[in-house]
């Protein structure tokens, strides 16, 4: 079985190359659409390529986040042209975990036909005040899984299925397919997977810094792709709101916020560490660009304005 995966990324300097080298481990080939970064995410992404890992980067200048446009033609073209089974739809905070790729291989041959699979979104909190250096590898081996997901969610993984099927669109987010603009409601399958033999481990919050620039750069490129369903992207809006109104992140909302992800603020829940589980994901994998990696949340975000007002 040929596994693959894309993810489109912006900006992530901090995990991008421990996100390559680890799901490497588990996938043969990986796309990766650089979002016009410019934190060293251009720079680490070259290194890797240079070395000789089975990735392809592919550059996409446009400012505003248009991920169900730009990943679905990707899949497709990797299914076509890598002749994948499979083809894992990824962030760069994501992390394939699994007992291992036998066990995958197995799970994955028993997806019915025709239709594409779903693998369990599973969050994990680091130590925000254990790493004061911020070191990528110390920052992923730190963290906790939460016992229950506050909002159980999972994320596609695209079967061959979606070369016969050309209206079909992987939806914002990347949490499943639809089957067209015009019939969104439609069936389309999908089989979950269970978590004992697959999950992404998801670690949307690292620091302070990387979270104001997510933040920021993610809300204002929303806005600026003009969607219509304001519900989309609200984890972002709802945080760039308090950001606007002059609040900084504490380790305690830094906490909260991951303990919570994807939940709307008003249903936010207490946040209970001692409950939190040690069950780690990262592969035995060493860094070697973390160099590379440039600017502060502060510069990042002048750069992203200086772009939005030459548009």
């Amino acid at each position: 079985m040929r596994l693959c995966a894309e993810a489109i990324v912006r900006n992530e300097a901090d995990i991008i190359e421990t996100f390559v080298r680890h799901n490497l481990t588990v996938v043969d080939h990986l796309a990766i659409v650089d979002h016009g970064s410019f934190d060293g995410t251009s720079e680490i992404l070259a290194a890797l390529v240079k070395e000789g890992l089975p990735i392809e980067v592919i550059r996409d200048e446009r400012i505003g986040f248009f991920q169900p446009e730009i990943l679905t033609p990707l899949a497709r073209e990797i299914l076509r042209d890598r002749n994948a089974n499979f083809v894992f739809v990824l962030d760069a905070d994501e992390f394939l975990k699994m007992p291992s790729r036998d066990t995958l291989d197995q799970v994955l041959t028993r997806v019915p036909e025709g239709m594409h699979a779903l693998v369990p979104w599973v969050t994990y909190v680091p130590d925000f005040g254990g790493n004061p250096r911020n070191d990528p590898v110390a920052t992923l081996r730190s963290a906790r899984r939460l016992p229950a997901e506050r909002r159980a969610q999972h994320k596609v993984v695209v079967s061959r299925r979606f070369l016969e099927t050309p209206d079909a669109f992987v939806a914002m987010g990347n949490h499943r397919v639809y089957p067209s603009d015009q019939r969104p409601d439609d069936p389309c399958p999908h089989a979950k997977l269970p978590s004992e033999a697959v999950a992404l481990a998801h670690v949307p919050i690292r620091n302070a810094d990387q979270l104001t620039s997510k933040v920021v750069i993610g809300w204002l490129a929303h806005l600026a792709a003009k969607r219509e369903n304001p519900v989309l992207s609200f984890h972002w809006g709802e945080a760039y709101a308090e950001l606007k109104a002059g609040k900084h992140f504490t380790v305690d909302e830094l906490n909260a916020m991951a303990t919570n992800y994807s939940v709307p603020r008003a249903d936010w829940a207490a946040t209970d560490r001692a409950t939190w589980i040690d069950d780690p994901f990262l592969a035995p994998i060493t860094l070697r660009y973390t160099h590379l990696a440039h600017g502060d949340a502060f510069t990042t975000l002048l750069r992203f304005a200086e772009l939005l007002a030459r548009a």
